[in-house]
């Protein structure tokens, strides 16, 4: 990605807004043979690594940054010891286990809130 600048001040925006202590890690990871795939993986947070990967390969900016803002709350959701109260290793965690999908439902609301709020704010 281009534009590296974006995730700094998103990162930023996010620290402050949500009281983030330690900054994650962050990769940025190209992949062609997952980018083929129509439900290939887009970004995924490792909480015992406080890692952030998101896939690159053939995205739109806007969208890589979207998977970064959805695993930065879930990054935030790890410090505040949530991740740990759901069982997150199953398959299919967001559809069985209700804790975990009121962790994902966190995600994508405050993730595309985060960077609508973002963008906004660049743009006017």
């Amino acid at each position: 990605m281009k534009n590296k600048k974006a995730f700094v001040d998103l990162y930023k925006e996010a620290k402050e807004k949500f009281n983030i202590q330690k900054a994650p890690n962050l990769i940025l990871r190209q992949d062609e043979e997952n980018a083929k795939k129509t439900f290939g993986r887009t970004a995924y947070y490792d909480p015992n690594e406080s890692t952030i990967v998101v896939f690159i390969t053939n995205r739109h900016p806007k969208d890589i940054l979207r998977s970064y803002c959805h695993e930065l709350i879930h990054h935030v959701q790890n410090e505040r010891g949530d991740l740990m109260k759901g069982d997150s290793l199953s398959p299919k965690y967001a559809q069985e286990d209700e804790h975990m999908r009121e962790m994902e439902k966190e995600a994508y609301l405050e993730g595309n809130l985060l960077l609508r709020d973002f963008e906004d704010n660049f743009k006017y």
